[in-house]
């Protein structure tokens, strides 16, 4: 084998490696939006609502868990501005 033949073997390896290991490296969550439990806690505990857990419903609203008077109620809430849609 020449040495051009060679270095194009090992070009065609490369960009054959590449393109295996492009898909696997993606951002699986890419073009998601994710749900952060947590910082809805926050914001709703910061309100003065006793929320425990926070759970995606949809794309517009989440549902809390709260404690009011000893008791454990579901209460949805608007995504974007925090407000209380259903109990």
């Amino acid at each position: 084998m020449t040495k051009t033949t060679l270095s194009a073997f090992a070009l065609a390896a490369l960009v054959a490696g590449a393109a295996i290991a492009g898909p696997a490296l993606a951002d699986p969550y890419e073009g998601q939006k994710l749900f952060d439990s947590n910082w809805y806690l926050t914001q709703l505990r910061y309100d003065g609502i006793n929320a425990i857990a926070a759970d995606d419903v949809n794309g517009d609203t989440f549902r809390a868990t709260i404690v009011q008077d000893g008791h454990t109620v579901f209460q949805f809430f608007d995504k974007d501005s925090l407000h209380l849609i259903k109990q």
